[in-house]
Order: structure tokens, then sequence, then C-alpha cells
């Protein structure tokens, strides 16, 4: 085991985060496995570094990083922060295992795909967000002693997030306001109270395997938090929940437009009073009246290139045989792709102030 010891200020001169990164890659090349890093504010520190030679276990011990400590970090790396960090620790984590001595900023474990994050305080806004989990890889997790910010877990696809809720007499939530929106996958254990969730989840009691689970790995963040005497406390389960997104099939079916505008919009419509509206819906992308724009073609510019044809996604532009080119009506969703690469600009889009009767 070879340590060196970084100190990324001297002399009131601090070392810039592109020279941080590249001296510790250096290291590693000769053959350093441990760093002690005394850092003044620089970013990516730990992330995407690994012993290209032999593979060897990289250990980082840091001080007063920036942001996205341990961001890409890959499975071998472990990281220890002493103290708070900013945001973004963790980011797209793809298999280390990081501890935070601290508080995290917004964002911890953004995008995390794989490997631990453990954090011994509380974390900030939108952290847990974009969570994934690919099944050749380990399955990422997420354990914070404390609670998190508001909008955490959002869009979360997979891995398994456990919010401890300790020390949190007085708030509302320990997951913050407006968690958890689009989640689709993934498993959320929280202990404490719980509001202003969104309506794709449910929230659920734990079972027998939930309890086993956070029993063994309670273990493993207490020890390595240095909190070993909480585990009686945290491993009370009145207070925990479960939270997971809600099955396509158990959702509650959407209406659509045409419904909503007939049963819940204002009645008539908001032109009720001037024209009679038959509440058609245009689709999002449409064609005939209903596309803002036509386009025209020129025969005088065109030099029968064809690019119109090929690019054109609906098919919907022809050439008879004397080499005229027109566009169909009923294909056409005047996206312009016919008027962007046409090299003489022969296609030309016009507004559609057709009436829609």
């Amino acid at each position: 085991m070879k340590t060196v010891k970084i100190n990324a200020l001297e002399n009131n001169v601090r070392m810039s985060t592109q020279s941080l990164l590249q001296l510790i890659e250096e290291k590693i090349e000769e053959g350093y496995t441990d760093f002690e890093i005394n850092a003044c504010g620089q970013h990516d520190i730990g992330g995407s570094a690994w012993s290209r030679k032999d593979g060897k276990e990289l250990n980082f011990t840091i001080t007063n990083p920036g942001q996205r400590v341990g961001a890409m970090a890959r499975k071998g790396t472990n990281i220890y922060v002493n103290g708070s960090v900013p945001a973004d620790v963790g980011w797209l984590n793809s298999g280390a295992k990081i501890i935070v001595n601290g508080d995290c900023g917004d964002t911890a474990a953004h995008c995390a795909a794989s490997g631990k994050i453990y954090v011994s305080g509380r974390v900030g806004t939108r952290s847990g967000a974009l969570m994934k989990f690919d099944p050749k890889f380990e399955i990422p997790q997420f354990w914070v002693l404390k609670n998190t910010g508001s909008f955490s877990f959002e869009f979360m696809g997979g891995g398994i997030a456990v919010i401890c809720g300790y020390d949190c007499a007085g708030l509302k939530s320990v997951l913050g306001n407006r968690s958890c929106v689009g989640m689709v996958g993934g498993t959320i254990y929280c202990r404490g109270p719980i509001k202003g969730i969104a309506s794709c989840v449910k929230v659920e009691k734990l079972n027998k395997e939930d309890k086993a689970f956070l029993t063994s790995g309670m273990k493993e963040f207490l020890s390595s938090i240095d909190k070993k005497g909480l585990a009686d406390t945290l491993l009370d389960f009145s207070e925990w929940h479960k939270i997971t997104p809600i099955a396509p099939d158990e959702k509650q079916k959407r209406i659509s437009v045409k419904e909503f505008r007939e049963t819940q919009w204002v009645e008539g419509g908001i032109f009720g009073d001037f024209i009679q509206d038959d509440l058609n819906v245009f689709d999002l992308v449409t064609t005939g009246v209903g596309r803002l724009q036509t386009p025209c073609w020129e025969k005088n510019l065109c030099i029968n290139c064809e690019l119109c044809l090929k690019n054109c996604p609906n098919n919907a532009i022809t050439k008879d045989e004397n080499n005229n080119y027109s566009s169909d009506d009923n294909k056409c969703i005047g996206c312009s792709i016919c008027s962007v690469v046409c090299p003489k600009k022969a296609w030309t889009m016009k507004n559609n102030n057709k009436e829609i009767s």
C-alpha cells in the first residue's frame, strides 16, 4: 500500500481542479493506491479514477472538496469525506463506496447506477433523482441518517434508498415536499413522517424481507459512519414505511383531452360565446389543415437531387416522370425538413392560414 498526501492549497495558492486531477492520475500510474487530500473546493475528486495496471482498489480520504465528489466513480474506489460536501456527491456513481461524515448539498446520488453512498447527516433538494438499475451490475444503494430536501427521488428508475429520519423531530416530512414525482422504479425505505409525496407511488408497511434487508444493511451503514450505538433506535420498525411506484395496471385510467373538455372544462368552451366548439382535438403531430406550416416547391430552383424525397420522415413527398415534386397533405406534418435539406431552397415553408371548419 502506497499513500500520498496532497495539499491543494499551499502558501495561499489554490491548485486548479484540472491540476489536482492530473496529479492524482500521475500518482496512480506510479503505483499509489491511498490518497489523503486536503482540498480547497476542487471538483470531481475520486471520480473516474482507477488503477489501470493491476486493478487495485483506490482509497480517498478528502476534506473540503467541491462539487461532484465521486462522480462516475468505479467499483474498487472507496471515498471517505471528513465533513460536509456541496452538490452532486456520487453523481452517476458506477460502483464506488462513498461515505460522507456530514451533510450533502443538493442532488446527492443523482443518477447513481451502482455502488453505495452513505451519509451521516442530511441531503439537499432533488437527492436520489434519476437513480437507476442495470441487472448486470450491483444495485445502487443510498443511505441517509437524517432527511432529504424537497423534490427528492424525482424520476427514480431503480435502486434502493434508505432515509433513517434520525434527529428529525418537528419535521412534517423526512422526504421534504413533492418527493417521488415521476418515480417508475426502485424502493425507498424511510422512517418518520412523510407528506406531500407524488400520487404515482404507494406507501406500504414493511414485510419480512424488508425488515431483513434493513437489519443486515443497517449494520454496515452505521459502522461506516461510526454510529453503531443508534442500531436499536433505528431498527424499531414501528415508524418505517416502504415507498414503491404504482404499477401501470394499478394506475387510474387517464381520460382523453376530448373527455376532459366535455366533462370538466368550461361548458361550451372558452370561446363558446362566439363560436360553436366541436371539441375535436388535433394530435401533437398532425397532417392536413391542422399543420402550422405547409411546404411549397419552386420548380425553377430544383436541381433534382432528391434530398427532400429521401429525408421526408413521413414519405409525404413524391416525384413524377417529369421531375415535378409535390407534397401529400394527408401525409405531410409540416416539419420543414424538406426546406432544411434542400441546397437550393426549392422548398419553403408557408404559414398555414386555412380556416379550420
